[in-house]
């Protein structure tokens, strides 16, 4: 049931232990978001926290750590920045690793352990995103509730919660650091519960935005709760979500040359450091995201094309001298400032489209689908892939549409523990199998453990379990 849009909005902030206060001392300014229209303070100090001031600072200061954690950065010294989008491609069968980090690797080989180091990074950085989200909401609350952004703050904020439910076990916590420094430590939630707090976060920023007359963030946040509501198994309220969203809305989230923390991460490890590279057919058994030879999925074979890059490998040189892997390169996100997107009109029309299939539309379905795949100039699924397709087949095609549509926009790994728990697919079926691009097998991971950095949080004694 969908949550009210007069829900309380939630105040909570930080993961246990991981961040500290110093985070509010000094927060720095980004290239934000498209929708995001204000002026760029270089620090907020603690002597402005707790005033109607620090607002603008907060705002700014929540789009450069969602940056961060939703698409990385290239300032690796700092922990590494790989992103949400790159570490679930990796786990997936959207990317493999070509270079030589092991906790990357294991990453691509479906170990996802508490002590993975790099994962530790990236844990860190989610709920600092989460966290400041939640810090920049609570304030808008204290000083200025209908001030500019606060719409925004509640966007980005649900969207750290569903990147926490789509890619971690159950049992994460959701601590929080108040403002004297202490810590009120959370109890770890199941992912409903953490799912709950999303549709609650995108319900409140639908409400404020509906108020502010900013369509864009209206947007925005009907798309966030489709995709919620959809990872809750709630087709209804995903579809009564997102039909108003226009069929051409777009939302990106914005990376500049600033500064390397700026730089678009997925451009970061791909063309600066030819480390991870397009999978076709991973496992066997993924999708053929470089064979199909789909307009959707831009790549360059770096290794055997000609021009200034041939005979590039990935920096591991797997298989050279004798036979080395050929480097595929992504070419969605060619440059250091390559915008990123985050929630868009196609996305919308994809949550309608699986609605209409669980509803039997097989019709509406693949009028859907059809109708996307023309204005990308791309031909018509045929018959024996809808109409006449068998109910398993039109399941594969449903979420290879889905696949091709938001390549390495961070959806994979939630469409793929959805089809094992929405619809009954064995783990065997839907992650890659065999041998990983290395050679050594794949593990059976199907979600990221919980950093063992929550070690410091009383409540918390591990995942509550480790299913999909």
């Amino acid at each position: 049931m969908r949550i009210s849009q007069n829900a309380p909005r939630g105040r909570s902030l930080l993961v246990g232990g991981t961040l500290t206060a110093a985070l509010f001392a000094g927060i720095v300014g980004c290239n934000p978001g498209n929708a995001l229209k204000i002026p760029q303070p270089d620090n907020l100090s603690s002597a402005t926290l707790n005033s109607a001031a620090a607002l603008p600072a907060l705002l700014a200061g929540t789009y450069s750590a969602f940056q961060i954690a939703y698409s990385g950065a290239a300032d690796e010294g700092n922990g590494g920045h790989e992103g949400f989008i790159n570490f679930t491609g990796l786990f997936t069968d959207e990317l493999s690793d070509e270079e030589t980090f092991p906790t990357r690797i294991l990453v691509d080989e479906r170990v996802a352990s508490a002590s993975n180091a790099s994962l530790k990074g990236y844990y860190i950085d989610i709920n600092e995103a989460r966290a400041l989200a939640d810090k920049a909401d609570a304030k808008y609350n204290q000083f200025g509730t209908d001030s500019t952004g606060h719409d925004q703050v509640l966007a980005l904020g649900g969207f750290t919660y569903v990147m926490l439910a789509e890619a971690y076990c159950e049992g994460v916590p959701i601590s929080t650091l108040n403002d004297n420094g202490s810590i009120t430590y959370g109890q770890p939630l199941t992912r409903p519960q953490v799912l709950a707090i999303a549709i609650q976060r995108f319900d409140s920023a639908e409400t404020f935005a509906k108020n502010a007359g900013d369509s864009a963030t209206l947007n925005l946040a009907r798309v966030g709760l489709g995709r919620a509501f959809v990872d809750s198994g709630d087709f209804a309220d995903a579809v009564a979500a997102v039909t108003p969203v226009p069929v051409t809305y777009s939302d990106v989230i914005g990376a500049s040359t600033n500064s390397a923390v700026e730089n678009n991460g997925i451009w970061t490890y791909s063309f600066n450091e030819l480390g991870f590279a397009v999978s076709d057919k991973e496992g066997t058994n993924g999708l053929p995201f470089v064979s199909a030879n789909d307009p959707r999925v831009p790549t360059f074979n770096i290794t055997d094309s000609p021009g200034p890059d041939s005979g590039e490998v990935g920096t591991s040189g797997l298989g050279c001298p004798a036979a080395c892997i050929a480097f595929i390169q992504q070419q969605l996100y060619p440059t250091q400032s390559a915008p990123i997107p985050l929630a868009s009109g196609t996305e919308a029309q994809l949550i309608i489209a699986e609605a209409d299939l669980k509803g039997g539309n097989v019709a509406g379905w693949t009028g859907i689908l059809n109708s996307l795949r023309a204005s990308a100039g791309i031909a018509a699924l045929p018959p024996d892939s809808t109409t006449l397709a068998s109910p398993d087949m039109q399941l594969s095609v449903m979420f290879r549409e889905r696949a091709f549509w938001m390549f390495l926009t961070g959806h994979r790994l939630g469409d793929l523990r959805r089809l094992i728990r929405q619809y009954g697919r064995d783990v065997s079926v839907v992650f890659p199998v065999g041998n990983a691009i290395n050679g050594v097998p794949y593990g059976s991971d199907v979600n990221f453990d919980i950093s063992e950095d929550e070690a410091n949080n009383p409540n918390f004694h591990g995942c509550l379990n480790r299913k999909a």
